[in-house]
């Protein structure tokens, strides 16, 4: 027989809705695995609406997103759980306790590490903790909560000595988000051992914040002398403080 051969003959198959459920349906020997591929194959954006639920559900089964990838996926879930649709909705509040649990498992677990076997976790909690942070945007408490706890541990890292430069940046993006701009620039001068594009960028950010624009635009000359240091993202900040200007 083809391959997809079931798709086209009348066969009594069981049709799923989801992936999950072809996949399970494909085990207990419903189906063949051609109905689990072909309900893996969807190539629509997530966040485009209708949203395609079978390829939320697909990325929502692997356990190690990164934090854009998670962030899509509350952002959807969280218009979701307003859907008529009552299976919808609860599929999408049922999600955002999936993700916010997987997270919560991770600090628990950095926890008992550093209890059992007196590790420093601080970078790693912070991260976690600032992540948790960030995913929770919409939800204005929760998320000041979660960024002072991140803040709390990399203070901790910098009273050591111990704060790398990708978790100053992180600190520095935690000061923006809370509108501390006169901490976030006393603390980018004091840890800042380099005055390279990144080093310039955060200032400028910082400034643009803060409302001193002739600041931002002697900065951004600067920094447009390093263009080639710049990513395409910072390069169009950099345009947009300027007004577009070179």
């Amino acid at each position: 027989m083809d391959e997809f051969d079931f798709f086209r003959g009348t066969h009594n198959y069981y049709y799923p809705k989801t992936p999950a459920a072809a996949l399970k349906a494909y085990e207990t020997g419903f189906n063949p695995i051609e109905m689990y591929i072909f309900k893996s194959g969807s190539t629509r954006p997530l966040n485009e609406e209708p949203f395609d639920i079978d390829g939320i559900e697909r990325l929502l089964a692997r356990e190690n997103l990164d934090l854009h990838a998670n962030r899509v996926l509350i952002s959807i879930f969280e218009k979701l759980i307003y859907s008529n649709n009552q299976e919808l909705a609860l599929f999408a509040a049922e999600s955002i306790n999936i993700i916010e649990n997987r997270y919560n498992k991770t600090v628990e677990a950095l926890k008992k590490t550093h209890r059992d076997q007196k590790e420093d976790v601080d970078a790693d909690l912070g991260t976690v903790f600032f992540e948790l942070a960030m995913i929770n945007g919409s939800r204005e408490s929760i998320k000041k909560f979660y960024f002072k706890e991140s803040y709390e541990c990399f203070t901790r890292l910098r009273r050591k000595g111990n704060l790398l430069k990708k978790e100053l940046r992180t600190v520095l993006r935690i000061l923006l988000e809370l509108k501390l701009y006169k901490n976030a620039l006393d603390i980018l001068e004091k840890e800042s051992t380099a005055k390279d594009a990144d080093y310039l960028f955060f200032k400028a950010e910082i400034v643009f914040a803060m409302g001193d624009y002739s600041a931002v635009f002697a900065l951004c000359r600067e920094l447009l002398e390093k263009g080639d240091e710049l990513s395409p993202d910072k390069r169009n900040l950099v345009s947009y403080w300027t007004g577009g200007s070179r």
